[in-house]
């Protein structure tokens, strides 16, 4: 069941509170949560709450005032890290639905119809969620995953990396949605042109603004950082604008979809180490510093994902990231480079087993292999 948009006004006991879409005051709501009462709803009343996403799936239908309400305005616990294994299927499910709707945004562009917004917050509340349990699976997946549609793979990339980053930097929960809405709407007015592959970015924002002005509930915020999200630091790019002027979700985007285009499967393609270096030389005139290393940091120096060739020879998936050994990741090997042969998978950690290291990143397709046959 698709999430729905509610009025404050209209929120009834018993309804399971996905976001706050939009607000006024000083509210901060960092997690999901049921409201049972009535006192519970006019308490987000009263701080500012006017409209909300709920999941109708989980409502309760005959809420207990003797249960108290779930915490949904207060700070957020972080949840214990899903395994690997585990997370797979979810984020599986996640990045699927995320391309369907993604698919349907960008016809309905195409066809000069009205953007569908409730679909876009579900997807971006899923995109937020699997991230929250285990950002390398669905890091992995989207890397990994080739689209016969580059500006469709390119806006879900972009989405993944933002809900990865926002996540990394602890940020409220919904504003971490309205960051990966962001990256998912950022380039939609690209739809309208057959050649939107020639069309550069700053060229292609009055057309993204121009669709999204048709969605009247679209957060201010949001169309926002699309409009600045090619201007830079000293004062070039589009728009011209002062430094101090460019929103922080605005160079938070900026960064997500300059790495993203130099990694795309799309050649040219640079390797996640070329990327980083060369996005590193664009600062400080054009992208911010502190958050680009940030990015990199919350990525991985070696992304899951990204196949590499050990110093034995070896080749290896990328699977999980290790936050204090950036440079020793949890790996899967299955190829020889040498010998030409594959070998027995084995998921090997490089920081206990310290005999093999990483000695370049490579591009699997110069071995006539497919990663999607090694996940």
């Amino acid at each position: 069941m698709a999430y729905q948009e509610v009025n404050i006004s209209d929120l009834q006991p018993g309804s399971y509170v996905v976001q706050v879409l939009q607000q006024s005051g000083d509210i901060v709501v960092k997690h999901a949560g049921w409201v049972r009462t009535k006192q519970a709803i006019d308490i987000l009343r009263k701080k500012g709450v006017k409209i909300v996403l709920i999941d109708p799936a989980k409502a309760i239908t005959n809420p207990s005032p003797a249960i108290p309400d779930e915490p949904i305005a207060t700070a957020e616990e972080l949840s214990p890290r899903v395994l690997f294994a585990d997370e797979w299927p979810r984020a599986e499910k996640t990045l699927q639905q995320t391309q369907r709707v993604q698919r349907q945004m960008l016809d309905a562009v195409r066809n000069d119809n009205n953007i569908d917004l409730t679909l876009v917050h579900e997807v971006s509340a899923g995109l937020a969620e699997s991230i929250s349990r285990n950002q390398d699976v669905l890091l992995c997946l989207n890397r990994i995953a080739e689209q016969s549609d580059t500006l469709l793979q390119h806006s879900i990339s972009c989405a993944v990396y933002m809900a990865a980053f926002a996540r990394y930097l602890n940020l409220p929960s919904h504003k971490v949605q309205s960051l990966i809405t962001a990256a998912l709407l950022h380039d939609i007015g690209k739809a309208i042109s057959p050649d939107y592959l020639q069309m550069a970015d700053h060229l292609a924002i009055p057309a993204s603004l121009n669709a999204l002005q048709k969605t009247a509930k679209l957060a201010g915020e949001v169309s926002l950082w699309i409009s600045q999200h090619c201007a830079h630091l000293d004062g070039s790019g589009v728009p011209k604008i002062a430094a101090r002027q460019i929103e922080k979700g605005s160079r938070m985007l900026a960064i997500v979809n300059s790495y993203e285009k130099l990694t795309a499967s799309q050649a040219p393609k640079l390797g996640p180490l070329a990327a980083s270096r060369q996005l590193l030389e664009r600062t400080p005139h054009q992208l911010d510093a502190e958050l680009l290393q940030l990015f990199i940091k919350c990525i991985g120096i070696y992304p899951p994902g990204s196949v590499v060739k050990l110093s034995s020879g070896k080749l290896a998936l990328v699977l999980e990231n290790n936050a204090k050994k950036p440079l020793l990741p949890k790996v899967k090997v299955f190829y020889h480079s040498v010998h030409q042969h594959h070998i027995p998978p084995k998921i090997l950690d490089l920081w206990r087993q310290q005999e093999e290291q990483i000695d370049s990143c490579v591009d699997l397709k110069k071995f006539g292999l497919d990663v999607k046959n090694y996940i």
